[in-house]
């Protein structure tokens, strides 16, 4: 009762409890203290006046200037649609329960797709989902930033343009708006939906909507007390939201592994990533969520899992985890994308607080989960595979409209798994030993290729080298580039612009040169 989250630095779990919980704690020898600074936050946040929690004009969450409302989010993401008609358009998944019920207040749950519609390549689906928990404020506006960081900055970054080309992003900022308007007006820590059927006596009513999948749905970690902040719901996909996301996840990922088979592996070249945000704990979550135990109730592709999640880790400096650092949870969305249809998937647990400041959120929060969020795209055409890889992380180009001149540098090192010991027991870490570029499309579709050798080997290595490609075209925009270390995995591509391009066929292109 009153579980929060924990802080893995710290070595300590946070609850917000009465004196009766707390002495029952200390009764049963557990060390219990007030954190200062959560505790006036949170008091703080409790004395605001009425009239000024309830939403005004401003679009925002009163007293988080940087939280949109589920309004103002919905406006926003229609205003991006509206600017880049071919790079993106919204898709209606299907009402909230209160919509379902006739009243006006529910909403319709939104995808935002980002992809460029005019792309003859194939492009793999990365689908983020934000805002399941009411309360867990960051949450939705991490992925808010995240669409129009991406369309507002595609046309002068080549490695976001190159991403609209191949990938198709299905970003659902608010998949439980009806709680999060609850949370708008005043219900400081609503969790659920807002399914007024459950927990009709109770100050909790509603259904955990992280609880109420169909995969590992009834497991330890979920409750079927109504007014249980866990309960959920009376059979598995009970609620409309929970519908909503898992008919959408059938049209937008293919089947790669049999869902009735507990053991059965994805296949290492399996496409397509799922990443859900919640707050908070500092942490990348993995399948299995539903099931207790050690390792040996590890999801079959738990080391290729692991290996992209500690990737992850390294840009937010999160603990990457299945089971030493949480407790289970039954019915979780991310274990039904991985079990349903084997992409992989993950949930973020992002800050420190459900209420995450805004300085902390500006200053820390958002720009570690953006670089994350970057990369999860870069890698979801093979998520098994390429995290094993070194990146490229400077790449450099001048070009006199025959000759390119390419530089820059790869790492093979970017790993982070906090105080956790789940295999495999070491990183894929190996000395890189080439790089190959490719003009207009990454490298493995590419039709001529370039090999620029690394004269000593490591595993953090500067790069040079001259090409002479034998067509040009204008469709030669790019260049692309990958890193190759000795044990054979290849990185996820990285792209730059060629600068002011003059090609064989005479077309001149004046293109932003750029170092990615």
């Amino acid at each position: 009762s009153g579980f929060q989250g924990i802080d893995w630095r710290n070595g300590y779990a946070i609850f917000e409890l009465d004196a009766a919980h707390i002495q029952r704690l200390v009764d049963a020898g557990w060390a219990v203290q007030t954190d200062p600074i959560r505790q006036s936050a949170l008091e703080q946040w409790r004395s605001m006046a009425r009239a000024a929690k309830l939403p005004d004009d401003s679009g925002s969450i009163p007293g988080f200037s940087c939280y949109r409302t589920v309004d103002q989010t919905s406006a926003d993401m229609q205003t991006l649609a509206e600017a880049f008609p071919d790079l993106a358009e919204i898709r209606d998944l299907g009402p909230t329960w209160q919509k379902q019920q006739g009243n006006p207040a529910g909403d319709t749950i939104k995808a935002l797709v980002i992809a460029n519609r005019a792309s003859p390549h194939p492009q793999a689906p990365f689908v983020l989902m934000a805002a399941q928990h009411a309360r867990e404020l960051s949450t939705a506006e991490i992925a808010a930033r995240f669409a129009e960081y991406l369309l507002q900055n595609q046309a002068a970054d080549a490695d976001l343009r190159w991403l609209l080309d191949h990938r198709e992003i299905h970003i659902i900022p608010q998949q439980n708006p009806d709680g999060r308007r609850q949370v708008e007006n005043m219900a400081t820590f609503w969790r659920k939906n807002q399914n007024t059927t459950a927990c009709t006596t109770g100050a909790l009513p509603g259904i955990d909507l992280n609880r109420n999948s169909a995969f590992f749905w009834g497991n330890p970690g979920s409750s079927n007390e109504p007014c249980s902040e866990i309960y959920r719901g009376p059979v598995p996909s009970s609620e409309p939201e929970t519908q909503a996301i898992q008919n959408y996840l059938e049209t937008v990922f293919e089947r790669q592994r049999p869902a009735t088979d507990m053991t059965a592996l994805a296949p290492d070249d399996a496409q397509g990533l799922f990443i859900s945000i919640h707050s908070f704990s500092e942490l990348v979550l993995l399948p299995w969520e539903g099931l207790v135990g050690g390792n040996e109730n590890n999801a079959p592709n738990h080391e290729a899992l692991t290996i992209l999640g500690r990737k992850f880790g390294f840009f937010t400096d999160y603990a990457v985890a299945r089971w030493q650092l949480l407790p289970p949870a039954g019915g979780t969305t991310v274990d039904y994308a991985y079990g349903e249809f084997g992409v992989a998937a993950y949930t973020f647990e992002v800050g420190t607080s459900f209420q995450q400041p805004c300085d902390s959120f500006e200053s820390t929060v958002w720009p570690a989960n953006l670089q994350a969020l970057i990369y999860a795209a870069r890698a979801a055409r093979r998520p098994y595979q390429t995290p094993s890889g070194p990146e490229i992380v400077q790449l450099n180009v001048s070009f006199d409209g025959q000759t390119i001149d390419i530089s820059g540098q790869a790492v093979d090192h970017q790993f982070f798994r906090g105080p956790v010991s789940e295999p495999p027991a070491e990183d894929p870490v190996a000395e890189i030993v080439e790089v190959v570029v490719s003009l207009g499309v990454p490298p493995y579709l590419a039709e001529q290729t370039h090999t620029l050798a690394i004269a000593k080997p490591a595993v953090q290595v500067d790069f040079s080298g001259r090409w002479d490609p034998e067509t040009l075209s204008a469709a030669n925009d790019l260049l692309f580039a990958v890193a190759v270390d000795a044990e054979g995995a290849v990185g996820v591509p990285t792209a730059t612009d060629l600068g002011n391009a003059v090609f064989s066929d005479g077309f001149e292109l004046d293109l932003i040169p750029s170092t990615n």
